[in-house]
Formats: C-alpha cells, structure tokens, sequence
C-alpha cells in the first residue's frame, strides 16, 4: 500500500487521479466536453503514439468477401463529413470536432475523382454509373455508357451496362437497395436501370411519354419492376411513379400519383411483398424468399429532423439498415447492399445545413448500426465496407470559430465576434451559391435569425435558384476483405471493380484466389490474420489504456515513495 503522509502528497494524488479519469474518459468515448486535457503536451504525444501502433499493427485482409455493403451519401463531401462530425458530437452534448465517426473508423481512405466524361463537376446520375457499373459516362445518364446522349432515346440503344447487382445475382447472391431517396432517383437507379435521362422516372408525359416510348425506351420504374431476377429487398420513397394518376396516394387520398399510361406497376408486375410503412415492415419474416418492396414515402421519405418531429410510421435509415442487413443474412448466401442517405444532398441544395448535417448524422449511424450487427453475427470479417460519395457540394464552414461553437451558428473571429469590415457576426456555414443572395448584411436582420431553424438558409456568394454541386474529390472509407485496395487518389468508376475484385464477382469470378473456399481463403496466417478495423481498434484501445494505467500508477507510486 502506498502511504500519503502530507497534503501535498494527497494533492498530487488527487490530480494523478483526476489526470486518470479523463484520460480513461477520453479513450472510452472518443469525444470530449471540453478540453482541460489537451493542455498538456504528453496528452498529444500519446494520441500520436496510439495512432502510430493501430497503423503499425493493421493487417491486410485477404478472404474472399461474401458480402459486400456500400454505404453512398449523396453529396457527402469532405466539408459535410467534417462538419457533420462536429454536427454529431454536439447533438451528443460534446464540443464535436474531435469526435471520431463511424466511417472515420474504417481501416482504409482514399479519394475519388468525381469528375463526368463531359462535365468538370459530376450530377448524382453519371456518378453512380461510374461506382456501380464500373464506367464513366456522360452527365445526366444512367446505366449506359458515354455513346449515350441527355434525353436522345435512340443514343442510349445497345449502350447499356451491367452493374454490380448483376454480377452478384449472376453468381446467385442475393442484393438489396435502400435508400431515404425516391428508389428511381439517381443513385439506386443506376444499379438496374438504363436511360439517357434520369428524369425519366415514370411515364408521366411530361418528361417520359409515347414518344420515348415508341423510340424504344422504358422509364426507370417499369424497368425495376421488370427485372428478372427481381431486386431482393427495395427500401425508399417515390410511390407515386409506380401508380396511375387517377389514384390518390395509399397515405395521403388528397395527394394523387404520376403515371400517365393507367398502368399499376405494383399490382401488374410485382410478384412479393409490397408495404408503405414501419409497422408492415416489422410484420415481415426474416429470410423470406419472396422479394420485398418498401415505398415509404409519395416522394422522397421525410428529412431525418422532420421524421422525428412528426412522429409518423416511416422507419429511420437506421430502421431500414439493420432490418435489410438480417434479412440478407438469413439467406447465407452472400450479397450486396446499397445504402444510400440521399437527403445530405437535398438539404445542400436548398442551403439548409441544419437539415444536410442530421442527415448526415443519421448516415452515420446506421453505418455504426451496420457494424454492430455484423459483429454480433460474427461476419464482419468477411463483409467489404465501403463508404463513399457521389459528389461534393460547394459548401463551407470557418470564420475562426472558437472550440466548441455551434457549427451551426456564428464565428467568434478569434473572440471578436465580428466582421473586421462591417463589424457584424459572420456565418461558420456558408455556400458557393444558391437561393439566399444576397444574404441581408444589417443588425436588425441577424438578430432575428435562428440558425438551429431547419427553415434558416445559409448565406451564398453568388446566386442560384439552388446551390449547385462541387467538383472536388470526395473520400472513399473502406474496411474488411480487400480494404486496402481503397487507398490514394482513384477514378470513381474503379470503385465498382474493386468492390467486385473483393468478391470475385463479374469480371473478376476467375481471378487468382476466387476458387479457394472463402471460409479459408486468408492469405494471412492465423497468428497475423486481420479481424475489423472496429475490433481491432477496440482491442488495441483497451491496450493501450491497460497499458497507460500501469504506466500511470507505476509513475505515481515511484513519485510518491521517493518524496516521502
């Protein structure tokens, strides 16, 4: 036992002890409410330290994966995924900016060049041909490659493209979609559908009709819910493209649907499970063989903010992520899943942060969710993740706000609080362009607003009906069997290829290692063969912090003796 004989010797013991116990929080909670810690330089030099031997200590994951989940947020540039992360400690009551997310613990990052064939900053349509179908194309087109022309029928005919969903279900792996967009929106489109014009979501006479029709194309949803094999699970909104307009919405009788051509798709075509809310979507058996389609909303499902707010049956992201992935599971026979959180975009378009940020927050949860479901059913070893974007926006955040400010509100300007040229507050979150231009300059005007207002539009430098996309790169996480293909500066469209690589689907079913028994096909030996960056970051965590305790108490016990 250690005697402390003096108050001084019990003063330094108390703050040893304190010292202790933020550190013990710090590495537990990876987020911290203030930061008394970081004053002291050993606090940084053993965060490097740490980060240092999780670096040293990662090791390649070579199995062959049996499932492959990609996670795509609309929109989700580096800025959102910076402010997004403060955005997601706050709501949590910490300052945010050095929280660690759920993608931000992924083993892998690179970038992704994001550009279109024709254009220097991408739309979300030829984007996500280049991610899921392994080609660039021009912007505006889906599922074809770039001989295809914007809205021209005819330039699209024998230039269509497979996708990845297709490579899975060649090898009889079941897949999945989910999505808080409109299901024939950009993103999930792309994995079965091909036109010229992404607009052509339904026959509607306004931007697919006779014409089109007649030149020898189909809309985007006849063609889903033609497809043979039927897509597996299908989860997001945009009912109304899949019902005649003379109908009123199943949710809303003063809300009628789209389609022009009298055809119910659900009713002629669709063979499984049809449902339009959470409560039906709990009903469902787990593993069940006929395919489900969930249309949750008339358009795109609600904001995350708005969802919670009103309280109705529509199941968050989240909701939607677990159930999809013990689903898929229950079939053990390997599969793809996309999810997309595709409202991060809309709310950048519309200059709303507070909306773009929840739901980035809400993203990230359900990848965290994802990651905690395929530990507790031991897969997570052999299921690629990937994390990735479509696209920027021209969204930004700074004016020397002080630690811990709401990302959401007003700069301090290194505590001046002020413009240094019109002596007024400056805006943390502002935009490139879009609607709010010119954002009003003047006293009485910014003491009215709330910023924390999901109505609140940030200010723009230049003026849009909405803000437009960014042409930078944007970051691809990835974690699991073959992660480390994930890293450097990559053409978006290699994306596909190495998700497929990893699975020994499509072009690559004959590679060298696919013949081996994915159960078994770690190159690694058993004393070096990798498990999760989650588990592993775990582990190493709780080293490290047995480690430090050892060191700390050993340290105290030495000063304390020597002094007395």
């Amino acid at each position: 036992m250690i005697a402390i004989t003096d108050i001084r010797s019990l003063q330094r013991f108390l703050l040893l002890f304190t010292f202790l116990i933020l550190l013990i929080k710090n590495h537990v909670n990876c987020g911290r409410a203030d930061w008394t810690i970081e004053k002291d330089a050993s606090f940084w030099r053993e965060q490097a330290r740490i980060s240092i031997n999780e670096a040293l200590n990662r090791r390649e994951n070579t199995k062959i994966a049996k499932n492959v989940i990609m996670f795509l947020g609309d929109g989700m540039g580096v800025s959102t995924v910076t402010a997004g992360r403060i955005r997601k400690g706050q709501v949590n009551g910490q300052l945010g900016e050095d929280l660690l997310t759920e993608m931000e613990q992924f083993s892998h990052l690179g970038l992704s060049k994001t550009y279109n064939i024709d254009h220097q900053t991408p739309d979300s349509a030829a984007t996500a041909t280049a991610y899921l179908c392994g080609v660039k194309a021009q912007l505006g087109t889906i599922g074809v490659d770039g001989r295809a022309k914007r809205t021209n029928c005819t330039s699209s005919l024998g230039a269509n493209v497979t996708s990845i969903l297709d490579w899975a279900q060649q090898l009889g792996k079941k897949v999945g979609i989910v999505t808080t967009a409109r299901i024939t929106h950009a993103t999930p489109a792309a994995a079965y559908s091909h036109v010229p014009e992404r607009n052509w979501e339904a026959y509607d006479n306004t931007n697919f009709g006779a014409t089109q029709t007649e030149q020898g194309c189909t809309d985007i949803a006849h063609q889903l819910v033609l497809r043979s094999p039927p897509i597996d699970l299908l989860f997001g909104g945009g009912r109304r493209f899949f019902f005649p307009r003379s109908t009123p919405d199943i949710e809303n009788s003063t809300l009628f649907n789209s389609r022009t051509d009298n055809k119910s798709l659900i009713d002629e075509y669709w063979k499984g499970h049809f449902i339009w809310n959470r409560t039906e979507m709990n009903k469902i058996e787990l593993g069940s063989s006929r395919p489900i389609f969930g249309l949750f909303e008339r358009d795109h499902l609600q904001y995350e903010t708005d969802r919670l707010s009103k309280g109705n049956d529509e199941p968050s992201l989240t909701e939607m992520t677990r159930f999809a992935i013990e689903h898929l599971l229950k079939t053990n026979q390997g599969f793809f899943l996309l999810i997309e959180g595709g409202r991060i975009d809309h709310g950048h378009h519309e200059t709303r942060a507070r909306y773009a940020l929840d739901e980035y927050v809400q993203f990230d949860t359900a990848i965290g969710e994802a990651k905690k479901l395929l530990t507790e059913k031991g897969v997570l070893d052999e299921t690629l993740l990937v994390v990735t974007a479509d696209h920027s926006h021209v969204f930004s955040f700074g004016a020397y706000a002080a630690r811990g400010s709401n990302i959401l509100g007003f700069g301090s300007l290194e505590q001046l609080n002020v413009s240094d040229v019109d002596q007024l507050p400056i805006n943390i979150i502002t935009y490139g362009n879009g609607p709010n231009f010119p954002s009003p300059r003047n006293a009485s005007y910014l003491s009215t607003l709330d910023t924390n207002s999901t109505s609140y539009l940030s200010p723009a430098a230049l003026p849009m009906r909405a803000e437009t996309h960014g042409g930078e790169d944007v970051p691809v996480y990835a974690h699991g069997p073959w992660s480390h293909l994930f890293i450097g500066t990559m053409e978006q469209h290699t994306i596909a290829h190495k998700m497929a690589y990893a699975a020994c689907w499509g072009d690559y079913v004959n590679r060298a290692g696919c013949s081996e028994n994915p159960a078994s096909s770690s190159t690694t030996s058993p004393n070096t063969s990798t498990t999760s960056s989650n588990n592993h970051a775990n582990s190493s965590n709780q080293f490290q912090f047995i480690q430090t305790f050892i060191l700390l108490f050993f340290y105290f016990y030495i000063f304390t003796v020597t002094k007395n």
